[in-house]
């Protein structure tokens, strides 16, 4: 490994399944925080399969394309589904690549091809040839997909380099009592060979040294953030305006895919059962992304609350910080099994001055988070009563938690995306330091 001298930047190296350049929310948090790490003594780079090939849409590339590593390995089935879901849904194109997809996959299933071993091979390809022309000081590599976390692994070892293992979610299951990991042996044996561990939620690293999985001692934690770009906060100001019964209606804006496993079943009982009251704001919500098909087909069956839905196709980045500047309220979803998952969305609406409703399970750390920043409220996913109350509160209240950016804008700024470059450059100095040395 070299010795950076006065002067000479130390070099990391990420792997990840959606590296910057794509949509995915792995690469969008590195691309917030980037330009803040220019004038710090690392240098960024980044490794995983290229997004040109994997991302339905692209965003722009932050860093020097000679720092992205990026492997063209990627099955023909998965490059055909990229190109399908660019299409028009229903399209002819739409139609002819998933054909071509579909008969893709039949002949890797023919000859036995692995998908991930391919992109593997590629990933280790493209880094073995950067390390030989940087001389990386520190190897990292994301959690999900554990696998490619294997790959980062394998790397370091035979490189000779530290390796930081990075957990955006466990790799198990949980629910509400607790976490049952998976592969337990093959995850101990790369954080014991981890010279750090980085979680991006407290309660999950809580739960990884209480599993016995990694000493605390060499653990930590980051947020996400949000980006202080000026194009993502254009100067139109929104105001809720009143029905033609002379009632305020408010804009609820929630922007992400709502699959299965993210019911909005007790939010659509809690407005069923708010209709019609004497005190009730009325408010409509847009939908942007996937949402699973017997949500849709609730809504659709309800006249009242199909009138309360709109939803629309996901947009890219840039384009969801324009719907949230123009949205009264932001929701946020968050599973009923995931109390320790902290969604980027909720950090990453922060930069806009719009109150919070976040649905999720009780204790989750968003909900401490809410109640210090003031800027919303939290209700409990599981509960049609605590809806209920969160959206009276929130409209009824709607000045209050809308002035808590103000208010609390100290408290706020600590996830700005350059305040969080910071604590993830002091992460890295202490993981590179020598044992003894780390200041935890």
């Amino acid at each position: 490994m070299r010795n950076p001298g006065q002067g000479m930047k130390r070099r990391i190296l990420f792997l990840m399944m959606q590296p910057p350049g794509g949509t995915g929310v792995q690469g969008l948090r590195y691309s917030k925080l980037y330009p803040y790490t220019l004038g710090s003594g690392w240098e960024f780079h980044f490794s995983g399969p290229s997004p040109q090939l994997t991302s339905i849409t692209l965003e722009p590339l932050v860093c020097p394309l000679g720092r992205c590593h990026y492997t063209d390995n990627v099955s023909f089935s998965a490059r055909f589904a990229t190109l399908k879901n660019r299409q028009p849904k229903h399209s002819f194109s739409y139609y002819l690549y998933g054909l071509l997809q579909l008969g893709a996959r039949q002949v890797e299933k023919l000859i036995a091809h692995d998908s991930f071993d391919f992109l593997r091979r590629g990933i280790l390809d493209v880094c073995r040839r950067a390390d030989d022309l940087f001389d990386f000081d520190l190897i990292a590599a994301k959690s999900p997909d554990f696998r490619l976390l294997e790959v980062g692994a394998q790397l370091a070892r035979e490189r000779g380099k530290p390796l930081l293992a990075i957990y955006d979610d466990p790799h198990g299951q949980r629910d509400n009592e607790g976490f049952y990991p998976d592969d337990r042996s093959r995850q101990i044996d790369i954080l014991e060979q981890a010279r750090g561990v980085l979680f991006m939620s407290p309660l999950t690293r809580d739960r990884y040294v209480e599993q016995g999985l990694v000493r605390r001692d060499k653990t930590f934690c980051l947020t996400d953030s949000y980006p202080l770009d000026s194009c993502f906060y254009p100067a139109q100001l929104t105001q809720a305006k009143p029905d033609a019964f002379g009632k305020v209606s408010y804009n609820f804006v929630h922007l992400g895919n709502l699959p299965e496993w993210r019911p909005i079943n007790p939010l659509l009982d809690a407005l069923g059962s708010l209709q019609g009251q004497h005190e009730w704001r009325p408010l409509h919500i847009s939908l942007y992304g996937y949402v699973y098909p017997a949500a849709i087909e609730l809504i659709e069956s309800n006249p009242n609350l199909a009138s309360c839905f709109t939803i629309r196709p996901a947009v890219g980045h840039i384009e969801s910080h324009l719907v949230a500047e123009q949205a009264d309220v932001l929701l946020v979803m968050i599973g009923s099994r995931h109390l320790d998952n902290q969604p980027s969305k909720f950090f990453v609406y922060l930069g806009h001055p719009k109150p919070l409703v976040v649905i999720g399970p009780p204790g989750n750390p968003i909900q401490a988070l809410v109640e210090e920043l003031q800027v919303g409220v939290y209700c409990d996913v599981n509960n049609q009563a605590s809806i209920q109350e969160g959206l009276k509160k929130i409209t009824a209240n709607y000045q209050y938690y809308a002035e808590a950016f103000k208010r609390n804008s100290t408290l706020i700024e600590r996830y700005r995306a350059d305040f969080v470059a910071v604590d993830l450059l002091t992460i890295l100095d202490a993981v590179i330091a020598p044992s003894g040395d780390r200041g935890i």
